[in-house]
C-alpha cells in the first residue's frame, strides 16, 4: 500500500464560525507537514441573482461579496507565511466540493460541520455534509460542534482514537491512524464496533487484532478495546460508552474508515456514526475504501 502524505489541504468554506475553527484545524496540520492550503468556497446564486448577472454582464452583489469574503481570508492565510490558493466556484456544495477535492489533488479535506442539527437518529440524509463524504475519495477532517477553540499550531495529539469494525474499510484506516500516530508521536487506542453481517467469535477478533498488531505496531495502545454488538449499538450502556469516548478529552483525533460511493452508515451503524460525527470533542477523520 502506497503510504500516505499530506501536501495539499482543501478547506471548504462557508464563511461560518465553522469554517473559521476548521481553518485553523488545517492551518495546524499545513504547518505540521509544510502542506499548501486551498481555500474553496462553494457559491450558490438564487435565480434573481443569475437572472440579473445575465442581462447586466456584472458581477451579482451576492458574488461580489463571497470574492471579497474569500481573498480577505486568502490574504490573512498567506500573511502567517502559508502556501494558498482560492477558488470561488459556482453551484451547490456537494458537488463542488467533491469535485474541487479531485481536481486539485487535495491529500485532505477539512470541513465544519456546525450546520448538523438534524437529531440524533439521522444521519446527515440529504445534508451537503453527508453527499460531500460519499463522494470524496480522498481522507476527510471533520470539525463539529463540540471541538474547542484555540487549536495549538504545535499540534500535539495525547492519544488517537481509532474505531474500527471488521471490514476492509477499517483496515484501510488502520494505516492511516498508524501514519499520524507516526508523525505525531501519539498512541493509538482501538475501539472495535462489530458490523451486524459478523458474528463477534474470538478467532475473528484474534485476526484482526493481529492486523491491526503489524500495521500500527507499537503505537497501538495497551488499554482494552470495546466490542459492541450491532443490536445493541442504538441503545443501553454499551452504546453510552461508546460515545462518550468520542466526547472524552483524552481523545486527540478519531480516525475511521467508510466506503466512498456508499451509505456511511454500512459499516457503522447510522445513529452512532451520526453522533461520532457530531458530538465528538475532537476532529474526525473518516479515511475512504473503494473496496
Amino acid at each position: 500500500m502506497e503510504p500516505p502524505r499530506i501536501k495539499r489541504i482543501l478547506l471548504a468554506t462557508d464563511f461560518l464560525a465553522g469554517s473559521r475553527l476548521a481553518l485553523d484545524y488545517a492551518l495546524a496540520f499545513a504547518f505540521h507537514f509544510r502542506a499548501q492550503i486551498i481555500l474553496v468556497h462553494a457559491l450558490e446564486l438564487s435565480y434573481n441573482a443569475r437572472a440579473a448577472e445575465a442581462e447586466t454582464h456584472c458581477s451579482s452583489m451576492t458574488r461580489r461579496d463571497a470574492q471579497g469574503r474569500l481573498d480577505a481570508m486568502t490574504e490573512s492565510v498567506r500573511n502567517i507565511g502559508f502556501q494558498v490558493e482560492a477558488h470561488l466556484e459556482e453551484g451547490i456544495p456537494s458537488r463542488v466540493i467533491p469535485r474541487s477535492a479531485r481536481d486539485h489533488s487535495a491529500d485532505l479535506l477539512v470541513l465544519g460541520v456546525y450546520g448538523v442539527h438534524r437529531g440524533l437518529a439521522h444521519l446527515l440524509i440529504g445534508s451537503n455534509t453527508e453527499k460531500i463524504l460519499l463522494s470524496t475519495h480522498c481522507p476527510v477532517m471533520t470539525i463539529g460542534a463540540h471541538v474547542p477553540a484555540g487549536v495549538d499550531p504545535g499540534l500535539h495529539f495525547n492519544e488517537i482514537l481509532y474505531f474500527c469494525d471488521f471490514t476492509p474499510h477499517a483496515l484501510a484506516a488502520a494505516h492511516y491512524a498508524a501514519f499520524l500516530g507516526r508523525e505525531f508521536g501519539a498512541p493509538i487506542d482501538t475501539c472495535h464496533v462489530m458490523p451486524k453481517n459478523v458474528k463477534a467469535d474470538s478467532q475473528l477478533y484474534s485476526g484482526l487484532t493481529r492486523q491491526l498488531q503489524e500495521i500500527v505496531g507499537e503505537n497501538l495502545h495497551d488499554s482494552e478495546t470495546s466490542v459492541i454488538a450491532p443490536a445493541r449499538l442504538d441503545r443501553g450502556e454499551e452504546f453510552e460508552e461508546i460515545i462518550s469516548r468520542a466526547r472524552s478529552q483524552h481523545a486527540g483525533l478519531i480516525v475511521l474508515g467508510r466506503q466512498a460511493d456508499a451509505s456511511l452508515g454500512v459499516h457503522l451503524h447510522p445513529t452512532f456514526a451520526y453522533q461520532l460525527l457530531s458530538q465528538a470533542t475532537c476532529p474526525v477523520i473518516s479515511v475512504a475504501s473503494s473496496g
